[in-house]
């Protein structure tokens, strides 16, 4: 019986994730878990699935899971704990739990959390009888996921599409209700989500079958027109699908560990395969949200993993760009297509992936002017970061739940751009290359006037700051501390620079940290 549980059984707390936050829940597994999404999105992640996180949503967690935001506003969860040893909620609960509204949920969450922190007999039953009323409220006969399942549907059904007649008769709702449903959902109308799909479906079609032609592909998403494919396609993408294609004349795929994807979008050449890093990046699909978009079609190879050659051959590649890979990783496809492969060597600056790439896909003249546009924009942000700039000196910081890294003067793309494109005056008693591992008092014996605190999560930054050393840092004590959202920040290829560059002057204000 639940009356025999002590109320300490059950632990209840409320978490703020920031964009890009990442929240390890049941890190142990021993527990099992009850989270509700009260406002934002995210993505969670337990053993090989990843599901989507959405406001006005519960999920029951048996395992380890992982809780990453995805959107610029803040998630809000509350969560509810319990050993799995002594359980007796878990037979009520499943994967799927009903959807319901903010305004009804949250006044009782905030009391399962006021009566779980006290500890008298009366706070007990009033908590008991608060959980029991959650549970009824997740385990209710309703339609769950309704919108999801009729997006899946959409999604599988495209060369015969559902009516929206067809689609409400099967969430058991009106048209008119579902229609809004579905519109407050996704943000488009069930006939712009197909559209949409079948915009996606195309793209990829083009870029893994090689030779399909326009009217094939119109075909295979359930288009029999294809005039009809070309206006829909150019109206939703802005290029026609025969430019689409020409992109991919020479299917090039990429076997790095850096995204020189970047590179050849810049360029106006999509690749049929390139990197991707799942953990880092899992609300869009592995890769920076900045080319997420450009990149649907493309077969993302997860570079947290040796590369499968067959994955990289699934895609008939012309020609495989390959840079040296960690730890030696030996990739079987290289040596039956030596033929086909480009070597690239580790560059110390991102314009000589770009010329080098150029230089393979015939377009020199578009990377000249890739890389003299860029000068442009630094010399801009050079100007201005002046006034924060012209006065003291800096040292740069990645503070992680394990460690805190100094990095040094240089030899990191970022480094370089902020040291000696973008006039911050680094430490003069900074090491030379590189990142060292360092501990607060180092930091407080080096004492910068200014902390550039980069890449970090809050709930890191937060507990470095409770350590009294942390006070007395100079840079600490003149509020000259930033930590602006830099999640996103990768300076190696153009379109990344591009989007660090315009975000910086106004992300380092916003991220000014108080005194």
């Amino acid at each position: 019986m639940l009356n025999n549980h002590p109320i300490h059984f059950y632990k209840t707390a409320r978490l703020n994730l920031r964009e890009g936050q990442s929240l390890a829940i049941n890190e142990e597994s021993n527990h099992y878990c009850v989270f509700y999404v009260s406002a934002g999105k995210g993505t969670l992640a337990s053993g090989d699935q990843r599901i989507k996180a959405e406001e006005g949503k519960s999920y029951f967690l048996k395992d380890i899971g992982k809780l990453t935001t995805a959107a610029s506003v803040l998630m809000s969860v509350y969560m509810l704990s319990w050993p799995k040893e002594g359980d007796i909620l878990s037979g009520f609960l499943s994967d799927r739990l009903a959807e319901q509204a903010a305004p009804r949920m949250v006044p009782l969450w905030e009391d399962l959390q006021k009566w779980n922190k006290e500890k008298s007999i009366s706070a007990r039953c009033r908590f008991q009888s608060l959980l029991w009323d959650m549970l009824a409220i997740l385990t209710d006969e309703v339609e769950v996921d309704t919108v999801e399942e009729a997006a899946e549907l959409i999604r599988n059904s495209m060369s015969r599409p559902y009516t929206v007649a067809e689609l409400a008769s099967k969430a058991n709702m009106s048209p008119v209700s579902f229609s809004r449903a579905f519109r407050k959902r996704t943000g488009m109308t069930p006939k712009e989500f197909l559209n949409t799909e079948r915009m996606k479906a195309a793209k990829e079609l083009m870029l893994q079958k090689k030779g399909i032609t326009a009217k094939e592909v119109a075909q295979q998403i359930g288009l029999q027109d294809e005039f009809y494919f070309s206006r829909l396609f150019k109206s939703k993408e802005g290029l026609p699908p025969s430019i689409f294609m020409k992109r991919v004349k020479e299917r090039i795929a990429v076997v790095s560990q850096l995204f020189l994807q970047d590179h050849l979008l810049s360029l106006g050449v999509q690749p049929v395969a390139a990197p991707s890093y799942p953990t880092v990046y899992p609300a869009s699909s592995g890769v920076p949200s900045y080319l997420h978009q450009q990149l649907e079609g493309t077969m993302l190879l997860n570079a947290e993993k040796p590369f499968k050659p067959e994955d990289i051959l699934l895609t008939q590649p012309d020609r495989i760009i390959k840079t040296p890979l960690h730890n030696d990783q030996l990739q079987n496809v290289l040596l039956s297509q030596q033929e086909a492969v480009h070597h690239l060597p580790l560059q110390q600056d991102w314009r000589q992936y770009l010329y080098e790439i150029s230089s393979m896909v015939g377009c020199e003249s578009r990377a000249e002017k890739i890389g003299k546009e860029i000068h442009c924009l630094e010399c801009k942000v050079r100007d201005e970061l002046c006034p924060l700039t012209k006065k003291g000196t800096w040292a740069v910081l990645w503070i992680r739940p394990e460690e805190i890294r100094l990095y040094g003067q240089g030899n990191h793309a970022l480094l370089d751009l902020l040291f000696q494109g973008l006039g911050f005056q680094p430490h003069p008693d900074l090491h030379g290359e590189g990142y060292r591992i360092v501990s607060l008092k180092e930091i407080a014996a080096l004492n910068p006037d200014k902390l550039l605190i980069l890449w970090s999560h809050e709930r890191d930054v937060w507990r470095a700051a409770q350590s009294p050393v942390w006070n007395k840092l100079r840079a600490v004590q003149t509020g000259e501390v930033y930590f602006p959202d830099s999640h996103e920040w990768d300076p190696w290829g153009p379109l990344g620079r591009k989007r660090l560059l315009a975000e910086l002057p106004s992300s380092i204000v916003k991220g000014k940290l108080k005194a």
